[in-house]
């Protein structure tokens, strides 16, 4: 499948001058994190970003990676991605944010995996809000007892196909940047993982 960076959000609530997905997150921009990921994902063929008129350097920074970078008008999450999606004709997609710092390819072809598994024309992320509460986050948006993800799947050519859901209490999904204070969240986060890791055998 084709993966698409979703890049064009003003990010005002980081009251800064630099673009969301330029801000440093342990050494690199932000959204250098989520293309490693995807550059190191086998189920990801071509990867692609959909910026705005507020991200121009973020569109710039893409292209001198060799990311081909489509330019949408800005209406919004949804309405960029059905821009996007329907100027390059792709097909099967899997949709992620730029500001997904712990991102990584495992979380990658976890999701790509389940979207082969449900054989739907569309998968939705989800992770518990317990999650949340075990590392100390508040999410943005709460929907029962569950919070969307940056990470999704739709097919470009059913986008009003129905959408399945997949729940995973994989916080690396999770965590995302819309304030300096997330930041250091994810770092702490980040920390807490590595250790978890050299912990286990």
């Amino acid at each position: 499948m084709d993966a698409l960076i979703m890049a064009g959000g003003r990010g005002t609530r980081l009251k800064l001058k630099v673009e969301k997905p330029l801000l440093e997150f342990n050494g690199k921009p932000l959204v250098a994190h989520v293309l490693a990921a995807l550059s190191g994902a086998r189920s990801i063929e071509r990867i692609f970003a959909a910026t705005t008129a507020y991200t121009p350097r973020t569109a710039e920074f893409l292209k001198n990676t060799g990311v081909e970078v489509v330019t949408t008008p800005g209406h919004g999450y949804v309405a960029d991605l059905r821009f996007a999606v329907e100027v390059l004709g792709l097909g099967a997609t899997l949709l992620v944010a730029s500001d997904l710092p712990l991102l990584r390819a495992q979380e990658i072809e976890e999701v790509a995996s389940e979207y082969r598994r449900r054989d739907s024309p569309a998968l939705a992320v989800l992770v518990p809000i317990s999650v949340f509460r075990r590392y100390g986050l508040t999410p943005t948006l709460v929907m029962g007892n569950l919070v969307p993800t940056g990470v999704n799947v739709v097919n470009g050519r059913n986008l009003e196909g129905k959408e399945e859901i997949y729940i995973t209490e994989n916080i690396r999904l999770a965590v995302n940047v819309n304030s300096l204070e997330d930041i250091k969240k994810a770092d702490e986060i980040r920390r807490i993982l590595n250790a978890d890791k050299q912990r286990t055998p």
